[in-house]
């Protein structure tokens, strides 16, 4: 059983590295992008609720 569970450990590290490895050959990382596309979402979002907010009746 243990072994089993090595095995895999194994398997997904070889995966990330040749995930990430394939991602800065393509040039294809999201991290970057990723990142700066999520704060713009969580920026909006903020927004949109303190305006929800200011314009209800009890500030909520």
């Amino acid at each position: 059983m243990e072994n089993e569970f090595l095995d895999k450990m194994e398997d997904n590290a070889v995966v990330q590295i040749w995930s990430e490895k394939t991602q800065l050959e393509k040039g294809d990382s999201l991290t970057e992008g990723y990142t700066s596309e999520l704060g713009g979402l969580y920026s909006y979002q903020r927004n949109s609720e303190q305006s929800s907010r200011a314009a209800s009746p009890l500030g909520r």
